[in-house]
């Protein structure tokens, strides 16, 4: 009988040992460790990491909660095209309260004050939510998932975790010169895809211009002018080699809107003006630049303003910019009255007016109204300092730091991309000169640009400018949005060469082959392993 007890409990021993052994094996082999951070571009600003990853697969669905999904809709299409795009699979969009395990919500519903009009809460568990106020929150947090994904081999896998994400400044953005060089309508909407992947929501288009130091030719009005916008409205304005219809801005502007990307137009008067003084010689300077118009001819004025009474409807940006830069000097006092009037003008019609920086070199006892924006371009002509002081609100648009002329030789040929990642802040004005820099927080600094002028005419391609502005985008909208990285500058350029392929995009790039040589300025850049002449055979990027 004891022998019996005995063995029954022996069994029993052993049993409870099996348990526990294969109980001990089954909990090692669950994941601990709490996910790090995910790397993308821009880097998020907040993660609260979890234990283990979600799967996407073909059962998943893009949800929308019902009070979310009439504002949501044109988001969920981009974000399902994407995902097609980047993980080969084509998710039905529904509307219903409560996602089912491995969906992805997308949803309006967020109590979280903090991640303000950008903002949004990416919510990764046994299905993804993307919450924000605004449908360019939800957009951004879109962006992020993909970037997430495009990293996995699989295409499918996604740390679990929270992340809280939200934007440094306001403004985040791109200016291009389109009027000394045409882009066709399709290269400027890969633009804005290409901003809106690195979370940049502004792209100025700089619609007229001349070649350099033309009004003072004696045959100015042969020289190279464009205005690039066509309305039967001002017939024989509009350039030869290429001009856009309402219907081409009406496009890129439907675009622009899905994305999260504004489109800022800007006419830019009362200087680099030739190509409306040759269509009315009677409104050039009749003894300075014949690019200056006539401010003392009062024929000029209601010229400008019939130019924006027939271009202003064209855009639905909330700004406008009317240039004003590089004027005579001599003439300021009517500079800042042309300025007054003129954004007097557009600001009854609802607009905020943006200006190229000048009152510190236009001097005059005439007062500028202070409601309008000012592009602090280059600190001689005007003063970041000094403009925050007298009350103005700036971006930092510093022409040392932040212009690309390409083969001009002054300025930079390629943005010196390592020295803003490593010692730029957008409240730096002047990496040598402290007293131009704001202070960190200074609310009147509204955010940053970078800018590629052409004002060396046609002496690169479509792809040489690519390569010169891809990689500003990706350094500009990391500094802007978020500027903490974990990585040093070389794991950075790592990083954004996995994320180098925007979804739906077709840059063009550089004929193959190519190698890294360093740049004078210290940056690692592409460059032709022969010398690069103007007719290049074009090679595009894969489209995804």
């Amino acid at each position: 009988m004891n022998w019996r007890l005995a063995g029954t409990l022996l069994l029993a021993l052993l049993g409870l040992f099996l348990v526990g052994a294969r109980l001990a094996i089954f909990l090692a082999s669950l994941p601990t460790a709490v996910n790090a951070p995910p790397l993308v571009i821009p880097t998020l600003r907040e993660w609260h990491g979890g234990v283990g990853t979600f799967t996407l697969t073909s059962d998943a669905r893009i949800v929308l909660d019902p009070s979310s999904a009439p504002r949501l809709q044109a988001t969920a299409r981009v974000f399902q095209q994407d995902l097609q795009a980047v993980a080969a699979l084509r998710l039905p969009i529904l509307t219903q309260e409560t996602p089912g395990s491995g969906d992805l919500l997308l949803t309006l519903k967020n109590n979280d004050s903090g991640i303000g009009s950008e903002g949004y809460v990416l919510s990764i568990a046994d299905s993804l939510t993307i919450s924000a106020h605004s449908e360019t929150g939800v957009f951004y947090g879109t962006r992020t998932v993909l970037q997430m994904l495009m990293q996995d081999p699989l295409k499918s896998h996604l740390a679990r975790g929270i992340a809280r994400d939200y934007p440094r400044y306001a403004v985040r953005g791109f200016m291009l010169d389109v009027g000394r060089r045409y882009f066709t309508p399709a290269l400027l909407e890969d633009y804005v895809r290409l901003l809106s992947w690195f979370k940049m929501n502004e792209f100025q288009l700089h619609l007229n211009d001349n070649a350099p130091g033309a009004g003072e030719r004696t045959d100015w009005r042969r020289q190279y002018a464009a205005f690039r916008l066509q309305s039967a409205r001002f017939p024989g304005l509009a350039a030869r080699d290429g001009a856009y219809s309402r219907a081409d801005m009406a496009s890129l502007q439907a675009l622009a809107q899905t994305h999260a990307v504004t489109i800022l137009p800007e006419i830019d008067t009362p200087a680099h003006d030739l190509a409306l003084t040759q269509y009315r010689p009677d409104l050039a300077s009749p003894h300075a630049s014949k690019e200056f118009l006539n401010l003392a001819n009062p024929a000029t004025m209601p010229f400008v303003e019939d130019l924006w009474r027939e271009f202003l409807p064209w855009f639905s940006s909330s700004q406008v910019h009317i240039g004003a830069d590089e004027y005579a000097l001599n003439d300021a006092d009517r500079y800042r009255t042309f300025v007054n009037r003129l954004a007097a003008f557009l600001s009854g019609k609802g607009k905020t007016v943006r200006i190229w920086g000048s009152l510190s070199l236009m001097k005059s006892h005439v007062a500028v109204a202070r409601n309008i924006v000012l592009d602090i371009w280059n600190n001689r002509w005007a003063n970041p300092v000094q403009m925050v002081r007298e009350g103005f609100r700036i971006v930092n648009m510093n022409d040392n730091l932040l212009y690309i002329v390409p083969r001009a030789g002054y300025y930079h040929d390629y943005l010196d991309t390592k020295t803003l990642y490593t010692r730029w802040q957008p409240f730096i004005f002047d990496l040598s000169n402290p007293r131009l820099n704001l202070a960190p927080n200074d609310p009147h600094l509204l955010g940053a640009m970078f800018a590629l002028w052409n004002d060396k005419l046609n002496v690169v391609s479509d792809a040489q400018i690519d390569d010169r502005i891809e990689p500003a985008v990706r350094v500009l909208g990391q500094k802007l949005w978020s500027d903490a990285s974990p990585l040093s500058y070389g794991q950075f350029e790592q990083l954004a060469l996995q994320l180098s392929s925007v979804p739906g995009a077709h840059l063009p790039e550089l004929p193959q082959p190519f190698e890294f040589t360093p740049h004078q300025q210290g940056e690692g850049r592409r460059s032709l392993s022969w010398s690069e002449p103007l007719a290049l055979v074009t090679v595009w990027r894969r489209r995804l």
